[in-house]
């Protein structure tokens, strides 16, 4: 059987799984709440013998009520104790469920964390995070296309890199647990190599790697990412060095001056043959600019773009269609180490179908700091903002993750929603709770008074300052005359104030201090990212610095601020 052969096979039984498991989600949301509850009260039963079912009692518990009456709300710390020991290799202390893996959180909120994660959410990411994330594109374009797809091969910007705890179970990303099942299948699906795909240890350009094998391609049938970051951050990378990776696909060669170890760069030389028809192709194509979408003229057959690109990641999303054009793209799951919680079931929407096979889920209205009770999937408002409470099926009860949804709206029973903004993400000196999504809205409404155009930016509690104060730090598109930053500085102020009128009125009283602005060097966010990668970080799970909170943080940005 040949690769095409393979791949079509491939193919037809991801779309399979992925249409039943639309179809079941489809079905289950008419009954959402039964099966939600339903899924509580098998939790509760399965772990009554657990250390932490006993000290709570979870076998009194024969209600949603009595769930909620006698388990507090929770967070890591309630947990960290029992996971310590559970790494060491003791087993029955949160969960009953076989744990297979550890999922370490990317350290973007506090220190990173180990996660644990139990076989069925493993199955369930595998299902929803893999088949579904490829059916809905595939359904797409069968139907507005009125065409099979195309069935080619995917460039994926992820890597499978894992280590273990002590006891031996897995530790990594849970993405990287999810490309570890297709491992078999990855040279078929992926013009990656797994050699890449799966690194052995070292420094590794994985950016120039990806892009040698994906251009070589002329067939690519799509582009996925964990998030859409490391799809702009790859075009990035291309539109700068696009002339070596032309000369080095003429010459069939692996550039000696791109870092990895000697051992990966001979295997991959021994598979490579020069190509001075597809070099030239892609020379004239560059030639051009990149002012027209580069990716349609390079990759015509490319279908679709997948990512996780709402919320926080809008930025990215906007940034990466200049080089895409009309490309359409599916924006993926909304999830977290702890859970997948919900799906995306339409392209170009980032707005999620909330899973009730994943968990059992609870909502705190978020303008509530001190709840007293918790509202159900049933009895939410469309169009209000809630925090999301989570039991999932590894350990975790009454979890609040610190992530804020706003409901859209229903299929049948089940909310469909949108993240907003992360909870601990939000900057409050004076009690005025900015949290991202005001200030996202601010840098917008900035770049279409000024003319720049923003490629990233972060905000800055400076505490040391009397009053306190803002400072938000952004990388303009070209260099900011230092005449023009109190003029900008104002007009941020005025539209930070009408996004949260509470900081507005906080300004105008002196409780805070006057707002101050920073403009920090061209590609400052590209060189973090590359930086966090080198120190360890899962470029899976990488994602944007909205809220500078580590002296760390804090002594990379304020070094980078342009010369003025």
């Amino acid at each position: 059987m040949d690769i095409a052969q393979i791949l079509q096979e491939v193919n037809q039984n991801i779309l399979s799984s992925g249409n039943a498991a639309l179809k079941e989600l489809s079905e289950r949301s008419e009954q959402a709440k039964s099966v939600s509850e339903a899924l509580l009260m098998r939790v509760i039963r399965d772990n009554a013998d657990t250390e932490y079912g006993k000290s709570l009692g979870f076998g009194d518990i024969h209600s949603v009520e009595e769930f909620k009456s006698k388990v507090p709300l929770s967070t890591y710390d309630d947990y960290a104790p029992y996971i310590e020991r559970m790494v060491k290799g003791e087993r029955n202390l949160i969960t009953s469920y076989p744990i297979v893996r550890y999922a370490v959180t990317s350290g973007s909120v506090d220190n990173p964390k180990n996660i644990p994660v139990s076989e069925e959410t493993m199955g369930i990411y595998e299902r929803f995070a893999g088949h579904v994330s490829s059916t809905v594109p595939f359904n797409h374009v069968t139907q507005t296309q009125q065409r099979p797809v195309h069935g080619g091969r995917i460039l994926i910007a992820a890597v499978a890199h894992d280590d273990t705890v002590e006891d031996g179970t897995s530790r990594g990303a849970v993405s990287s647990a999810v490309y570890g099942k297709l491992k078999p299948l990855l040279d078929y699906i992926s013009v990656v190599p797994s050699s890449v795909f799966f690194p052995p240890p070292g420094n590794i350009n994985m950016k120039y790697l990806r892009l040698f094998f994906g251009l070589k391609e002329e067939g690519l049938a799509a582009m996925n990412a964990p998030f859409m970051t490391a799809l702009v951050d790859l075009m990035h990378y291309l539109e700068v060095n696009w002339e070596m990776l032309v000369r080095d696909i003429a010459a069939g060669v692996v550039n000696p001056s791109i870092s990895m170890p000697d051992a990966l760069r001979k295997e991959l030389q021994t598979s490579l043959e020069p190509d001075p028809a597809r070099a030239e192709s892609l020379r004239r194509e560059f030639e051009r600019g990149f002012d027209e979408a580069i990716v349609p003229r390079i990759w015509p057959h490319l279908e679709y773009v997948g990512a996780i690109g709402g919320g926080g990641f809008q930025a990215y999303t906007e940034k990466m269609r200049r080089y895409t054009g009309s490309i359409p793209f599916y924006l993926g799951t909304y999830a977290a180490s702890e859970s997948l919680m919900a799906v995306a079931t339409e392209m170009e929407r980032a707005e999620y179908m909330l899973l009730p096979e994943s968990g059992f889920y609870e909502f705190i209205p978020a303008d509530e700091d001190s709840p007293t009770e918790t509202l159900n999937l049933d009895e939410l408002e469309v169009g209000r903002d809630y925090e999301i409470v989570l039991t999932n099926l590894s350990g975790f009860y009454r979890y609040r993750i610190g992530d804020v949804l706003r409901v859209t709206g229903y299929a049948g029973q089940t909310p469909k929603v949108c993240f907003v903004y992360r909870k601990k993400q939000m900057v409050s000196i004076a009690g005025e709770k900015t949290n991202e999504a005001s200030i996202a809205w601010t840098v917008g409404e900035f770049e279409k008074a000024s003319g720049h155009a923003i490629a990233d930016y972060s905000i800055y509690a400076d505490i040391d300052a009397t009053p306190g104060r803002y400072v938000l730090f952004m990388e303009a598109d070209r260099h900011v005359d230092i005449e023009r930053h109190a003029e900008y500085r104002s007009l941020i102020e005025g539209k930070l104030s009408v996004a949260n009128p509470s900081f507005g009125s906080k300004v105008r009283d002196g409780v805070l201090g006057a707002m101050d602005i920073r403009f920090v060097q061209q590609e400052t966010y590209y060189l973090y990212r590359d930086l966090m990668v080198l120190r360890g970080t899962s470029e899976n799970q990488l994602k944007p610095v909205r809220v500078i909170d580590t002296p760390g943080k804090e002594r990379f940005f304020f070094a980078l601020v342009d010369a003025e």
